[in-house]
């Protein structure tokens, strides 16, 4: 009874074993089956990563055929600028050098021209000055010339007859003196005091002349302007000292003032 419970107990063992095993066998196979499933993926992978490895060395190939295309594109276009910028800049220069000259040549004829219009304007400038030197007198000027010329011939004569009148004055003056020093003295001693002259000493009692004669009026009275000579001046009329005998008592009489002064004309 034990070896059967012993059998029993192995063959229920065995059958737990067995189902075991199986259990492991179908895992087995689902192992190898998931990972014949990842194998084929990591090929698939494989596969897909040299795809894309040769596509972006393609990609990389072309990337750098458009670069270089492109640059060569950009430095042909910069050439192609360039001649035409300096297609541009010979035109521009060409078209100014023209203008330049055709406003240099503008100059040159204005300048002419101005030149030529200065040289008339100078010349109606002369012929101007020379009409308006030459041009005849206004009436205006004619007769303001005559006023001025009759005013100075009115001023000569004024002038004249102030120096005349100066004249007599001073032959009168003369006449005058002559005849009061022949009133008092015939031939007066005339000198000036002499401050400068020494005392003589107190025990000099000799007379001394403290006066220094002078030239009297006698070279005058020889001249004709003394008494009883024919051409002594007439008295002054209407003098109150030649109407009046002469008192030498009594002082001359003062020179009265003119009651209307002189006047003299000026052309404002």
């Amino acid at each position: 009874m034990e070896l059967e419970r012993s059998i029993d107990i192995s063959r229920r063992q065995s059958k737990e074993h067995m189902c075991r095993i199986t259990d492991l066998q179908d895992e087995v196979r689902h192992r190898e089956h998931h990972i014949s499933d990842l194998d084929q993926e990591v090929q698939h992978l494989h596969e897909n990563i040299n795809a894309l490895t040769k596509e972006l060395e393609f990609k990389g190939k072309e990337i750098l055929r458009i670069r270089s295309d492109s640059n060569q594109q950009m430095r042909l276009h910069e050439q192609d600028l360039n001649k035409r910028l300096e297609k541009e800049l010979d035109v521009m220069t060409a078209d100014h050098l023209r203008e330049k000259n055709i406003m240099r040549a503008d100059f040159n004829k204005t300048n002419e021209l101005l030149k030529e219009v200065n040289a008339a304007l100078q010349v109606s400038l002369e012929e101007m000055e020379e009409k308006y030197l030459m041009r005849e007198s206004k009436p205006e000027d004619i007769q303001m010339i005559a006023e001025l010329k009759a005013m100075l011939t009115e001023r000569d004569q004024v002038i004249k007859k102030l120096m005349e009148d100066n004249k007599f004055y001073q032959l009168e003056l003369v006449n005058r003196e002559t005849n009061f020093n022949k009133v008092f003295n015939s031939s007066p001693t005339v000198g000036v005091i002499n401050p400068l002259m020494k005392q003589k000493k107190k025990n000099d009692k000799s007379p001394t002349n403290r006066f220094v004669s002078v030239p009297n009026l006698s070279a005058l009275e020889s001249g004709g302007v003394g008494n009883g000579h024919p051409n002594r001046l007439d008295p002054i009329p209407n003098s109150p000292v030649h109407d009046i005998e002469f008192n030498s008592s009594k002082p001359l009489p003062q020179p009265v003032p003119p009651k209307e002064p002189k006047t003299f004309l000026r052309y404002h």
